[in-house]
């Protein structure tokens, strides 16, 4: 595996295997012979270390030859078989890993392309695109595009989320050169990174190199794993805001826990989640999350903006109500090219 973060990431060599009951690793031992002694190891008569190309080879075999049910499995070091062996898992969640292997070389290759969706605000009549979203898809061998969530799905089972983060993040640097006179914003996963000054030290030195102003880079939260460490969350924000980047909170919508956070962070913008903006000027319930988080936002300093806005109704209440920058299909869905400007359509007239 590569390094995650920008720096350090550490990897496993191989897998302890646990055969329970009356099973035992000792029919395997043909199949061993044919690979050095480096790449296996026999820990007791019913445990088996071996490296992961040799747990890949046997996998169909254990499935037909042993009863799976009855064979656990965890990540080790053949100097240290038995250190992870309180996170053992069921054969099938190698089989898993195994079928997802196709992220490695996403991630190894920057099989990664960046689409664009605009950032808009009311000005003059109609609405003036001030930055775009920088959305990242897989590209497959065949040419065809991977959705996100394919993406940090394989990319949570190998254990690379923190490497898909990271060159996420990299990839959306360097296709920002096509807007860097707008704001760009670049999703990050804070699960991802450990330590801000070493996880994210290549992104800002490549922003940098690229002449990018680092008041123009909005770095947006992404919590497809929720964070439990909030301190965590606000250090790597800090480390930010310290290098004159700005940051943006993500889905933000009911409950005490998100607006008690949303004070917490101070983030520059706040986004309002898509279930509440669609449809906002029809729900009462949506309107009153809608100025719920306005009401934080100014008491924060924070910027509101609507995202997943469909619908001009909802973009004119949502502006009455004085939200100031919006997102969403009704002015732009996600290009593969960043647009100039809006189509005529798009305006601000009632």
């Amino acid at each position: 595996m590569k390094n995650g973060c920008d720096v350090c990431m550490p990897g496993h060599q191989g897998y302890t295997f646990i055969f329970e009951n009356d099973q035992s690793p000792a029919l395997l031992h043909p199949y061993f012979s044919e690979y050095g002694e480096n790449q296996w190891q026999e820990v007791n008569n019913h445990m088996v270390w071996m490296d992961e190309t040799i747990a890949f080879a046997l996998l169909d075999y254990l499935e037909v030859h042993y009863n799976p049910e009855e064979i656990f499995i965890f990540p080790a070091k053949k100097s240290n078989p038995l250190e992870n062996e309180a996170n053992r898992q069921p054969l099938r969640s190698l089989n898993a890993y195994k079928e997802a292997g196709w992220i490695d070389n996403i991630i190894d290759q920057e099989q990664i392309q960046s689409h664009y969706q605009p950032i808009v605000r009311p000005e003059n009549g109609s609405y003036a695109i001030i930055g775009h979203e920088m959305l990242s898809r897989g590209k497959a061998a065949d040419g065809s595009t991977i959705a996100p969530f394919f993406l940090l799905e394989a990319a949570r089972t190998r254990h690379r989320l923190f490497a898909l983060d990271r060159a996420c993040r990299i990839v959306s640097v360097k296709n920002a050169a096509l807007i860097k006179d707008k704001l760009i914003f670049i999703n990050f996963i804070p699960t991802a990174i450990y330590v801000p000054e070493h996880c994210l030290s290549t992104t800002i030195r490549l922003i940098n190199e690229m002449g990018i102003s680092p008041g123009n880079v909005v770095f947006e939260v992404v919590e497809s794993d929720e964070v439990q460490d909030v301190d965590h969350l606000k250090r790597i924000l800090n480390y930010y805001r310290k290098n004159g980047f700005k940051y943006a909170l993500d889905d933000v919508g009911t409950g005490a826990n998100d607006l008690k956070k949303l004070s917490y962070l101070e983030p520059d913008i706040v986004k309002l989640a898509r279930e509440y903006s669609d449809g906002v000027s029809r729900d009462p319930k949506k309107r009153k999350v809608a100025a719920s988080l306005l009401q934080v936002a100014a008491h924060t300093g924070s910027q509101p903006l609507a995202e997943g806005v469909e619908h001009k109704e909802d973009a004119d209440y949502l502006a009455d109500m004085g939200y100031e920058l919006f997102q969403g299909y009704y002015f732009a869905k996600p290009q593969e090219q960043p647009l100039d400007s809006l189509p005529h359509t798009v305006n601000t007239n009632h």
